[in-house]
């Protein structure tokens, strides 16, 4: 990814976020958006070259179809790539293409040293839960919540 399009993307991506905020917290946009791009600020503080974090675009016939995004952590002894974000462009979806950039993106991780993958999931993304189970990912915790107004 250049630092072109990673300007592009990271605007992008901050407003995914931002909605997938909105509909998981039930917060209202303008706070989502703001809790959004405190995670990335705080994420990513000096944005592309930040140390550990990985960045990819999707291209298919020479034009741009979707991006990846993964760190490299290590807790316990365990070097892992954590995926912060597989988005495929809507014109694109259901068209394997995501699939085929997890298995791309996983080989990445291999060679940058992970020896697992983890990543998170919003609850109500069928699409991804589906994407995920489909390329050989197992859940394994569960965050809960109930809303009490």
């Amino acid at each position: 990814m250049t630092e072109a399009e990673f300007d592009v993307w990271n605007a992008y991506s901050i407003g995914e976020y931002a909605k997938d905020k909105t509909q998981a917290l039930g917060i209202d946009k303008a706070h989502a958006l703001k809790l959004s791009a405190e995670s990335y600020q705080s994420l990513l503080p000096i944005g592309r070259s930040t140390v550990d974090n990985h960045f990819f675009t999707i291209v298919r016939n020479d034009e741009n179809v979707g991006w990846v995004w993964f760190a490299l952590k290590t807790e316990w002894g365990v070097t892992s790539a954590f995926v912060y974000d597989v988005e495929i462009k809507p014109d694109f979806r259901r068209q394997g293409i995501a699939a085929t950039a997890m298995v791309l993106m996983e080989s990445e991780a291999r060679a940058c040293g992970a020896e697992k993958v983890a990543l998170h999931v919003f609850g109500r993304n069928e699409g991804a839960l589906d994407l995920y189970t489909k390329v050989g990912y197992h859940i394994t915790d569960y965050s809960m919540a109930k809303s009490l107004t």
